[in-house]
């Protein structure tokens, strides 16, 4: 599978997600920097795991996952009573992270 397949699928995905035809990222460093833990070569699925929990959702046999998140304040948490952004994982076939992405599904409404 080609990265630009993936990269397709995961955009999809989001845009499934959000109810809508278009899709923002998230481009904020200051939005992003709340998932710092994300950053790196060898961030495991069990890290991504133990610290957010199981996805919400799951595609291409847990290949490309996907975690609706809230922002209460200055930090993100799973799921919650207004989660306004989807962030997409997709992981290398070791389980490692290949990359990621935040949707900000609540400005694409």
């Amino acid at each position: 599978m080609t990265r630009i397949h993936v990269l397709v699928t995961a955009l999809a995905i989001g845009a499934v997600m959000a109810c809508s035809t278009t899709v923002e990222r998230v481009a904020d460093s200051r939005e992003l920097q709340l998932l710092g833990f994300l950053q790196g070569d060898s961030v495991s699925r069990q890290e991504v795991e133990g610290r957010m929990g199981r996805p919400g959702s799951t595609y291409e046999n847990g290949r490309i996952v996907t975690y609706a998140l809230s922002k209460p304040g200055d930090r993100f948490e799973v799921g919650g009573t207004q989660a306004h952004y989807t962030l997409v994982i997709v992981y290398r076939t070791d389980g490692t992270l290949e990359r990621w992405s935040l949707i900000d599904t609540a400005s694409s409404r």
